[in-house]
């Protein structure tokens, strides 16, 4: 092998690092910069924790989920929720 395609293969290792590590510091400010507000967004469709808008089992509500956010709002599933709804993620409150 000849130096100069050494120093060829060299120099087209370092920029692709240099590339690579660019693009992965851009991703992660971008993420650092979204912070939460990006999360909040990305919610579960309704059907897709079988979420129904009314219970069978009174203490299973979603008003008494630890994911609940008054007057009618979810952490994880998007849309309007019922208080008195359901869905497979419910968890309960704790204390």
């Amino acid at each position: 092998m000849s130096q100069q395609n050494d120093k060829t293969r060299r120099g087209i290792l370092k920029a692709g690092l240099v590339a690579v590590g660019g693009a992965a510091a851009a991703g992660a400010a971008h993420a650092a910069g979204a912070g939460v507000q990006h999360f909040a967004q990305d919610k579960i469709a309704p059907a897709a924790v079988q979420y129904v808008d009314k219970t069978k089992n009174p203490a299973q509500r979603c008003d008494n989920c630890v994911n609940w956010e008054a007057p009618a709002g979810c952490k994880i599933v998007s849309g309007k929720i019922a208080p008195e709804g359901w869905c497979i993620a419910w968890a309960p409150k704790s204390g």
